[in-house]
């Protein structure tokens, strides 16, 4: 299977505080994302397909003043979209 390489159209204005900001906000965010994908049925390994070794806030930016629960909803559907349009081995 190949790695992620399908673009998004930014839903805002990307929050720059967040990929600028403190290492616990990013990583607030990336966690809350990185749970709800593996809650809602992607494996750790299809995830970090879908990441290609960047972090889940690189891959899909926060939007500005997005909250962590509205991040990691719009995440998880971005990162299915991503997984599920990756051409089959």
């Amino acid at each position: 299977m190949s790695f992620h390489t399908t673009g998004f159209e930014p839903t805002g204005a990307a929050n720059p505080a967040i990929l600028a900001g403190p290492h616990n906000v990013r990583r607030s965010y990336g966690r809350a994302a990185a749970a709800a994908a593996i809650e809602n049925g992607l494996l750790p390994q299809e995830l970090a397909e879908v990441l290609a070794g960047r972090s889940v806030v690189e891959a899909f930016p926060v939007a500005w003043r997005e909250s962590v629960s509205d991040y990691a909803d719009r995440a998880v559907a971005e990162m299915m979209v991503a997984y599920l349009s990756q051409p089959v081995a």
